[in-house]
């Protein structure tokens, strides 16, 4: 029954991939209730390619257009898929949620733990402040079989994070490692599959395999993690916040091998100048 259910529920997420011909390997996501009567649209950048992609009725589900952010290419198709959904229904609702104005068309702002219910399902915004001040990670609990996912945009992604454009290093590493981990608790990590903003994960391992863990053997989940992202184009939704603690080095900042890639053998460097020089390292590459 578990296997089962676990087959159906993946049905629930469904990724759509948006420029990935021009290289920002994008996704959207469609995030249903079990009634299929509710969803929610996140980060639905390019119109075109995620209009083609939804079915009549998965359009008629949707409640609300969800950013993460108000970077581009995560928010500029708010205002084309909220005309095209309401058209020719003046009366239908749909909610535009975004962290902040900067989000096209944004008809609601949330507070820090700020509850959704969406049918079966309970939604919590994480402000997670650092790739821009802006940034909302959405936990997301299925109340009635309690499988969980989030959303975490440019924040988090599988085996790295996200520039700090609007922050720090310390923004990043309260937002990964304080914030995200305590708001989901710790019973849960290893139930919470990740769902970001882009499929990155193929050159994230790359960076992992040549400044940290350099020889297969050295970390036995990150192996397992670079053989699924070279044999697999998506990785979203197949690892969860307990394997990124295994591999991600933005997660694993007192790992001797993530404090020797940044020059500090002695373990001596406070733990936000450990992000910001594994930051500089992954920009260089």
């Amino acid at each position: 029954m578990k296997f089962l259910l676990q087959q159906i529920r993946k049905m629930h997420v469904k990724p759509i991939k948006m420029r990935w011909l021009t290289g920002g390997v994008n996704y959207s996501y469609l995030l249903s209730a079990e009634n299929r009567k509710n969803a929610w649209l996140i980060d639905p950048a390019e119109p075109l390619e995620v209009s083609s992609d939804l079915s009549v009725e998965e359009k008629r589900s949707i409640d609300a257009i969800v950013n993460t952010h108000h970077h581009y290419d995560h928010s500029a198709g708010n205002l084309a898929l909220h005309s095209l959904l309401c058209q020719g229904n003046t009366h239908r609702e749909v909610k535009i949620i975004g962290g902040s104005k900067a989000s096209p068309g944004v008809t609601e702002i949330p507070e820090h733990l700020q509850q959704y219910l969406l049918g079966n399902l309970k939604i919590t915004c994480i402000r997670t402040p650092c790739h821009t001040k802006d940034s909302i990670c959405y936990h997301v609990r299925d109340l009635e079989t309690f499988e969980q996912c989030i959303f975490t945009g440019d924040t988090l992604f599988n085996a790295g994070c996200g520039r700090f454009f609007e922050g720090t290093g310390e923004d990043m590493d309260i937002a990964l490692n304080r914030t995200i981990l305590r708001i989901v608790g710790e019973p849960n990590w290893r139930e919470v599959k990740v769902y970001p903003g882009h499929e990155y994960t193929k050159g994230n391992a790359k960076f992992i395999r040549a400044k940290i863990y350099h020889a297969r053997g050295e970390n036995k989940q990150f192996d397992v993690l670079e053989q699924y992202c070279q044999s697999n184009e998506c990785t979203s939704g197949h690892f969860t916040l307990g394997d990124e603690l295994e591999y991600n080095p933005f997660m694993r900042l007192d790992d001797p091998a993530v404090r020797a890639a940044v020059g500090d053998t002695a373990r001596v460097y406070p733990r936000a100048k450990v992000v910001q020089e594994l930051r500089k390292l992954k920009n260089a590459m």
